[in-house]
């Protein structure tokens, strides 16, 4: 039954994702998965499909926070329109491939997926980033990228925009304003397909306003919450020492990764 309370907490959840998003320039995926995953447990939804609700439902409220940012950057004329219609060729395959194996691998199997991706990004924030002397021809690197983020994105619930990000800043000649965008057009783009996959899906019903695997009492809330949250993000990030907050942003990471890794 959704209770005040619920939605409160959903509201809540918005608002520190958005928060962390903002501070630490990491995608809201990260944080919404695990902290889904908690309260639909709590709501006594079972685990095989508490997972999977945590996957889509954050996908759906990446779609939404990312579609100003995206759309932002083909406006300015970032990434061309023709580009972009290029990449949904690897785009779509990896989504399909991806909610392909979401939905026949069980539960513990996507928890322990999930954590290893917690504990690499972690780690990678931790040590810091260094650019790789090697690059490589974008005409291959782009699309593999795009692919392996489109097929991680609907798998573990992720924008996909830190794979875009990591690779491409190590292997590429591109500038950064155009990796960032190409980033965050990506994570809407693959979060979009994803979520809509994840919509159509054939999935048990526990929960009322639940659509496939989203629920979509918490895609409203969170959005509505992430909103407020990111730009009070943004502020904290100018006033303070944020390589610190980073790394302990990456130790809550490594934390949160063994908790899954071991439960």
């Amino acid at each position: 039954m959704l209770t005040f309370e619920t939605l409160l907490i959903f509201f809540i959840f918005g608002a520190l994702s958005g928060f962390l998003a903002g501070l630490f320039g990491i995608g809201g995926g990260i944080v919404l998965v695990p902290l889904f995953w908690i309260l639909f447990s709590h709501m006594k939804v079972p685990e095989n499909i508490a997972i999977k609700l945590s996957v889509a439902t954050s996908l759906s409220v990446i779609t939404m926070i990312t579609l100003f940012t995206s759309g932002f950057h083909i406006l300015k004329g970032k990434i061309k329109l023709e580009e972009l219609i290029k990449l949904l060729v690897w785009i779509v395959p990896g989504v399909i491939l991806g909610v392909s194996f979401s939905h026949l691998l069980p539960a513990y199997i996507l928890k322990k997926l999930f954590a290893i991706v917690l504990l690499i990004i972690g780690i990678k924030i931790l040590k810091g980033t260094k650019e790789l002397k090697a690059k490589l021809e974008e005409k291959f690197l782009i699309p593999i990228t795009v692919a392996l983020s489109a097929f991680l994105s609907s798998l573990l619930g992720i924008g996909g925009g830190t794979i875009v990000n990591s690779i491409l800043f190590s292997f590429s000649k591109m500038k950064v304003d155009k990796v960032v965008a190409l980033a965050s057009i990506i994570s809407f783009i693959n979060a979009f397909f994803g979520s809509i996959t994840y919509m159509l899906l054939p999935a048990t019903k526990v929960l009322d306003w639940q659509v496939g695997y989203v629920y979509l009492p918490a895609v409203i809330l969170v959005t509505v919450g992430a909103i407020p949250g990111s730009r009070m993000g943004l502020k904290v990030l100018h006033r303070v020492n944020h390589l610190v907050l980073k790394r302990l942003f990456a130790i809550l990471l490594v934390i949160v990764a063994i908790k899954f890794l071991f439960q």
